[in-house]
C-alpha cells in the first residue's frame, strides 16, 4: 500500500484522539423534543470523551442527542460519524 491508497471506510470513520476500551453495554439513544424518539443500542467502545455504538440496523440520528446508559446515566452527545449501524459519539459537557 502506498501513500495514495485510501484508508478503509472504517479507518476513515475512526479518527478519535485516544483508543477506547472495548465494552458491551445496553443503552438507548434519545432525541427529539416533546415526542422523543428512543432507539435501543449497544455501546461497543466507551471513554469519558465519547463512545461507539451499534443500533442493529442503519438508523438516521440527528447531530445532537442523548445516550442513556443501562443503569441510569444520561449523557448529552454529538454524532461525529455514522457508518452502517455504527455511530460515533462525542460527549458534551453537561450544563451547570
Amino acid at each position: 500500500m502506498n501513500s495514495m491508497t485510501p484508508k478503509s471506510n472504517l479507518q476513515a470513520a475512526d479518527c478519535r484522539s485516544e483508543p477506547r476500551p472495548l465494552t458491551l453495554r445496553t443503552a438507548k439513544l434519545i432525541f427529539g423534543g416533546l415526542h422523543a424518539t428512543v432507539v435501543d443500542c449497544l455501546v461497543r467502545d466507551l471513554t469519558d470523551a465519547g463512545a461507539r455504538i451499534e443500533t442493529g440496523t442503519m438508523t438516521m440520528v440527528p447531530e445532537l442527542l442523548s445516550l442513556q446508559l443501562a443503569g441510569g446515566e444520561r449523557l448529552p452527545a454529538r454524532r461525529c460519524w455514522a457508518k452502517g449501524d455504527a455511530i460515533g459519539l462525542e460527549f458534551l459537557a453537561a450544563a451547570a
